[in-house]
């Protein structure tokens, strides 16, 4: 598997927002996709990029290095 435009567009609307939920309405998709897209990109890379705290998504270590 390759790392993809879809999954870095997706990462970064959900780095801006902070929730699968406003990410998916920024690059119109639904929740439930954005979070797929990030879980298989999380899994692509072999690293969390986001600490989950509560529904609140706030990017780690991980996510800063690969935020472009």
């Amino acid at each position: 598997m390759r790392l993809t435009l879809r999954q870095l567009l997706i990462f970064t609307a959900v780095a801006d927002t902070g929730s699968t939920t406003a990410a998916g309405e920024r690059v119109a998709l639904s929740q439930s996709a954005t979070s797929g897209a990030l879980n298989e990109l999380e899994s692509l890379l072999g690293a969390q990029l986001f600490d989950r705290i509560g529904k609140r998504l706030l990017l780690n270590d991980n996510g800063r290095a690969l935020l472009p």
